[in-house]
């Protein structure tokens, strides 16, 4: 055995949030949409759409309704007219909500303000990204092709797999427990290699398409046979996995298409991000000021302007972090 190691919400979207009146965020977003975007409210839209309800002097538009009635997904005539009465009760519901929030001078209140305005940044730049930045050109056939049979693992030759899987402490894989596994082939045996070293786990099964599993290490689990482990560490853990099962579940070029399509899309997005804030950084002044002065230089990379990324994985599968592919992969059937 070897072991190895959204663009800016239009009008009408920002009135379409769900109704929920125990969730203080909710009511923050509701008067953020209501007040702040003053546009929201304004007489181009009355001038272009037919007044649905009215709640005191604020109206609530057949607009309103329509969009969120147009992300639902509902297009059959009877439910969809189910659907709008329901939607137009939550904006009513919802307006009432604001209306007291305002009344009660919620909207002055400094905790409520500091989440308006991060929430009008985060619209703000998340306008700018999707208008400016991402491509709106889809992947030529040529790259759909490049990218399926490049990943052999994932669509030809795809699998379902059935691990039995040991969490132990990271520190306690040593030489000698790995030299026990070696000759390890079943459940049974490494259970025995892992009692007789005093080492404490925790054990369950797992299974996975070949999607669904850490993508630094499908291509060394593409070539396991049953008996064989693989391993991944995370933290101060490390998790042993035996493979008991796998099973040919192939897709076609055809079939793998659409989430192909979504992946390099979302690839070129993301590269194309990285490359404008590298821009923007060597472009714009910046100056760290206070406790950050000396702590955190300036820096040309976009790392510090965007969320947070899952790490990404190094050459030794033994200290990777596991990265899943798009979800989108996990549709493939």
């Amino acid at each position: 055995m070897s072991v190895t190691k959204k663009p800016m919400v239009a009008c009408a979207k920002a009135h379409g949030m769900k109704a929920t009146a125990a969730s203080f965020a909710w009511l923050v977003g509701s008067l953020f949409f209501a007040s702040v975007l003053t546009g929201c409210d304004g007489k181009s839209d009355k001038k272009d759409s037919q007044v649905a309800a009215q709640v005191n002097d604020k109206e609530i538009t057949i607009h309103q309704v329509n969009n969120q009635l147009s992300r639902s997904g509902i297009t059959g005539e009877a439910e969809a007219k189910e659907a709008s009465k329901k939607i137009l009760d939550s904006l009513i519901d919802q307006e009432l909500l604001v209306q007291q929030a305002v009344r009660k001078k919620l909207d002055r209140d400094p905790a409520v303000m500091q989440t308006i305005e991060d929430a009008k940044r985060q619209i703000l730049s998340q306008a700018y990204v999707e208008r400016m930045v991402y491509s709106r050109t889809p992947p030529s056939p040529a790259e759909i092709k490049d990218f399926y049979d490049s990943h052999p693992e994932l669509f030809a030759k795809r699998k379902a797999y059935k691990f039995h899987a040991f969490v132990i402490a990271k520190d306690k894989f040593n030489d000698g427990l790995k030299a026990n596994l070696d000759s390890a082939k079943t459940v049974g045996d490494v259970t025995s290699a892992l009692k007789s070293k005093g080492i404490e786990f925790k054990d369950s099964e797992v299974q996975w398409l070949a999607e669904q599993a850490p993508m630094e290490i499908l291509p060394a689990i593409a070539k396991m046979k049953v008996g064989d482990i693989v391993s991944m560490e995370q933290g101060g853990n490390l998790t042993l996995m035996l493979l008991e099962n796998a099973v040919d579940n192939p897709v076609n070029e055809d079939q793998a298409k659409p989430v192909i399509e979504k992946f390099v899309v979302n690839s070129k997005n993301r590269e194309s991000l990285e490359n404008k804030l590298k821009q923007l950084r060597a472009g714009e002044q910046i100056t760290y000021l206070g406790q950050f002065a000396t702590a955190t230089q300036p820096s040309n990379t976009p790392e510090a302007a965007q969320p947070a990324k899952e790490q990404q994985p190094t050459n030794n599968p033994q200290t990777q972090t596991p990265s899943h592919i798009q979800k989108g992969l996990e549709g493939l059937k």
